[in-house]
């Protein structure tokens, strides 16, 4: 497994903190396995079994009134296996719902299983939709393939499609919201079950395991039942042992360091390449061989045949794309660089701004990850060198400001006070970041004019509400003058890259 992701704010010269999270991190992740309402005897004997040969897991069985009675505060995460969504849900009552809500909030985890994963979706803690009211669709094996993401946490062995057992689990759109935490897909089904009156087509390439945030915590749900076959436990053991991970790091710490700023390790030479990097990905001019259409049908065409365009083309689908590797998709054509790569609206290469300004960051940290924008909280995603186990995170804030939900900067800012984040904007320097949650946009700071209290950025801005280009032909801004008052009302927030990611990211 190349990369792990866990919240921990690690502070670097407070070593006692660094041992304790060693120290904890050794202790069996503590599991809360739910049995009540809408979950059988075999179910948890089922669920049992694949963690009970494992000591990094210590598993323990607690009904609804149990956690209404704050039991989950002894746990790192816990587990909803199969059975009947609405009955667990019933037995819970809306009070022991909240206590699972408030505790994946605070930094634990949640795993849900077929009924299990019906439940955060019905109770609005994974961004997520059901594609048909339909829920039975009939038991039998069906084929799933892990995602390169997935892989990533699951490891290697799982290559191709592979056979599992279905009996109901949710099918669901995700992302449908963009203001909440992106769901990352572990694995997709590519065959369905769809007997009965259910609708046919919707469970092929749908997702059968995802991975997402909910405040500092996370959720894993499965859809099948990978627990029914003995050469599938791993995956089990792999996505617990990543959402244990992140609960057991978030718990060791990190109020202390969370109050330390970014230490500036760049030299100027280093800060103009990130920019002038950034600038080259928006000055590249291209010409598409074919029209683009965006995914949206009422869009339409976004770059048509012919015209020139400035700039490595938008997109929020396969965005790792890097000035090199999209000029590679380029063909010299009558003295005109010709676009010839994939031209699907879900196929096209490009970037949006969170991969962008990864991409100007790479070009001084090669190893920096390509993040998404969920990723992008100072001090919480965090690479680990699998030689030293030390965990490192890959952005820092830049000043002292402070925050409890930075899923919502305009929070952060109202937190600390125009007068706090003020103060951070004048430490701002050419190559370091802008955020704005929950909207999702991440902007690249070319040069600052602090007396003037004035910063300048290049940005990947993305398109119209309508699905258009912002600009006449290119979807960046270059040399986009901002003042400090544009930045607070707009909820930006200063971050920078961290020059100590020089490990292998994975990606």
């Amino acid at each position: 497994m190349k990369t792990k992701i866990f919240p921990i704010f690690l502070s670097f010269f407070v070593l006692l903190s660094f041992f304790a999270a060693i120290s904890a991190a050794d202790e069996p992740y503590r599991i809360a396995l739910f049995k009540d309402g809408g979950v059988s005897d075999k179910t948890c004997a089922s669920v049992s079994k694949v963690v009970e040969n494992d000591p990094a897991f210590q598993i323990e069985i607690v009904d609804s009134q149990q956690i209404r009675d704050g039991i989950l505060d002894r746990f790192d995460i816990v587990l909803l296996p199969g059975g009947l969504a609405y009955k667990q849900i019933d037995a819970l009552q809306p009070e022991g719902m909240k206590k699972i809500k408030d505790f994946v909030k605070s930094g634990k985890g949640y795993v849900g299983i077929c009924a299990g994963a019906y439940v955060p979706v019905k109770q609005d803690f994974l961004n997520a939709e059901f594609k048909s009211p339909i829920w039975w669709r009939g038991r039998g094996v069906v084929k799933i393939e892990f995602s390169e993401f997935g892989k990533q946490i699951v490891g290697e062995n799982f290559q191709g499609q592979q056979d599992v057992f279905y009996s109901n689990g949710p099918i669901v759109h995700v992302n449908v919201d963009p203001c909440k935490p992106q769901c990352h897909v572990l694995a997709w089904f590519r065959t369905e079950m769809a007997k009965g009156k259910s609708v046919p087509g919707i469970q092929i390439d749908s997702p059968a395991i995802i991975l997402s945030a909910y405040g500092k915590g996370l959720v894993a749900t499965f859809s099948p039942h990978l627990e029914s076959e003995p050469y599938l436990y791993e995956p089990i053991l792999k996505v617990l042992h990543h959402v244990g991970k992140n609960a057991r790091m978030e718990k060791t710490g990190a109020e202390i360091s969370a109050e330390t700023g970014s230490e500036d390790t760049f030299s100027d030479a280093e800060r103009t390449r990130m920019v002038e990097y950034m600038r080259a990905m928006a000055e590249v001019t291209w010409v598409p061989k074919e029209d683009i259409t965006w995914f949206d049908s009422d869009a339409g065409v976004i770059y048509r045949t012919g015209e020139t365009y400035r700039g490595i083309p938008y997109t929020q689908f396969d965005r790792r794309t890097s000035l090199e590797s999209f000029k590679e998709l380029l063909q010299d054509e009558d003295g005109k660089s010709v676009y010839v790569g994939p031209a699907e609206s879900e196929e096209y290469r490009g970037v949006d701004g969170s991969a962008a300004c990864s991409y100007a960051w790479r070009h001084v940290i090669p190893n920096f990850p390509v993040l998404k924008t969920w990723h992008m909280e100072p001090g919480v995603f965090c690479l680990v060198d699998p030689k030293t186990g030390f965990p490192e995170p890959v952005l820092t804030k830049i000043g002292d400001y402070k925050w409890t939900d930075f899923h919502e900067s305009k929070a952060v800012i109202a937190e600390n006070g125009e007068d706090v984040i003020m103060e951070c904007y004048r430490q701002l320097k050419p190559g370091d970041g802008l955020i704005k949650r929950p909207y999702g946009q991440v902007r690249l700071v070319s040069r600052l004019d602090a007396e003037n209290q004035k910063v300048y950025i290049i940005e990947q801005c993305g398109l119209t509400p309508d699905g258009q280009l912002r600009n006449d032909h290119q979807s960046w801004r270059v040399e986009y003058e901002c003042t400090f008052r544009d930045l607070l009302d707009e909820g930006y927030l200063p971050i920078r890259p961290s020059k100590k990611v020089k490990f292998d990211a994975g990606n």
